[in-house]
């Protein structure tokens, strides 16, 4: 038996109901899923239910074996017509004989954790994977954490949002950390190489993260354009490979790229499937944010072996520790960051240093097996407080 399997048979044959916001895959939704497949195989009775529609989260449930199905719900204006669909929530729920409910990112959490009783589970546990987005009016906020029995986070900053800014007690939130699987990639470095026109001494960068507001990738392409200002002609082709859903941001980055003249310098790829083969051709992961939890896109990058140039920002931090696999430069410094690049490109010793400790603070800290291992661990001592009522 795995690691994690001797905890989670409190959950064997358990109806366990994970609710998220979308079928759109981010990072919330590619560990949601995760957990969720690693309890099936446990023995749990799992399925994922999502407010939003079908995407490529629904891919990987298919993929993952995972059951999925839509629950229409939104935030509409109104009290009234909020609570109406609210209970409406509730009875679609209940239909699926929850005795857990396990919902992630902020509208699925407040939104269970007011009608969570009214659908027959026995716990909500509401997770935290940002440090503080998309949020709701306050008052709707503090009356479901009131409502909440239950809380984890995956990051440090994530569950200090929920105590200090929700006022959840303190004394009911864990901090559990991604998971994290070995990549196993579809294409080989040559393959991927190939496809994006590159020969294998090309020095390649790649941010893994969805082109939208919360992220910040204008401080990447502006450091590109340093980088190429800084290398000239004589040294290693430098390129930058953005990869992820154009969301609000993805037309102005483009013309952000236009103007800066950065042409084939940049690739914007769009959504990728195949992240571990994309990270396997590449020599650096890259990531600029003002605000994360614990990014998915800079732990598969680790997983890879890659070193890492990201902001100094707590999530980032949380997630490369001080195992010294990554160079942290202050958010929206350009020129610390480009920097940055040129140091990895130009000593391949130290990149593949940096590249060797991060896949060991994988291994180390951020397995699927602890991650299950400690979930079940803390929804166990849930169910034994609600009890206890």
């Amino acid at each position: 038996m795995t690691e994690g399997g001797s905890r989670a048979e409190t959950l064997v044959s358990r109806r366990i109901v994970v609710i998220l916001n979308g079928l759109l895959l981010g990072g919330a939704e590619r560990q949601a899923i995760l957990l969720a497949r690693y309890l099936l195989d446990r023995g749990a009775r799992v399925m994922v239910t999502a407010f939003g529609r079908p995407g490529s989260a629904a891919e990987l449930c298919d993929r993952s074996g995972v059951p999925w199905k839509i629950t229409p719900f939104a935030w509409r204006p109104g009290r009234i017509r909020r609570m109406h669909m609210l209970l409406g929530l509730a009875r679609q729920l209940r239909k699926l004989d929850p005795f857990i409910l396990l919902p992630y990112t902020m509208h699925p959490n407040v939104a269970c954790g007011l009608i969570w009783k009214l659908t027959g589970a026995r716990l909500c546990m509401w997770n935290q994977r940002d440090e503080g987005r998309q949020r709701v009016e306050p008052r709707w906020e503090r009356w479901a954490v009131r409502q909440t029995p239950w809380f984890a986070s995956n990051s440090t900053h994530g569950a200090e949002f929920v105590t200090d800014t929700l006022g959840a007690p303190k004394d009911r939130i864990r901090v559990i950390l991604n998971g994290v699987e070995p990549p196993i990639p579809e294409l080989g470095r040559a393959a991927w190489r190939t496809r994006l026109g590159l020969d294998d001494d090309a020095f390649v960068a790649t941010m893994v993260a969805n082109l939208h507001s919360y992220k910040d990738h204008a401080t990447l392409l502006n450091a590109w354009r340093l980088v190429q200002d800084k290398v000239g002609g004589s040294g290693r082709p430098m390129v930058l490979v953005l990869a992820g859903r154009p969301e609000n941001t993805g037309q102005a980055l483009k013309a952000q790229a236009f103007d800066l003249d950065l042409g084939r310098t940049v690739r914007f790829l769009g959504p990728v499937g195949d992240v571990a083969g994309l990270f396997g051709a590449s020599d650096c992961c890259a990531f600029s944010s003002q605000w994360e939890g614990v990014p998915n896109g800079i732990l598969e990058g680790m997983a890879a072996g890659l070193p890492v140039v990201a902001t100094d920002i707590p999530g980032i931090r949380e997630a490369v520790g001080e195992v010294g696999c990554a160079l942290l430069t202050p958010p929206e410094d350009a020129e610390a960051m480009a920097d940055a690049f040129v140091r990895l490109a130009s000593d391949r010793t130290v990149a593949r240093s940096m590249g060797e400790a991060g896949r060991e603070r994988i291994a180390a800290a951020f397995s699927p097996d602890r991650m299950v291992r400690e979930t079940a661990e803390w929804i166990e001592k849930g169910l034994e407080r609600v009890g206890k009522r």
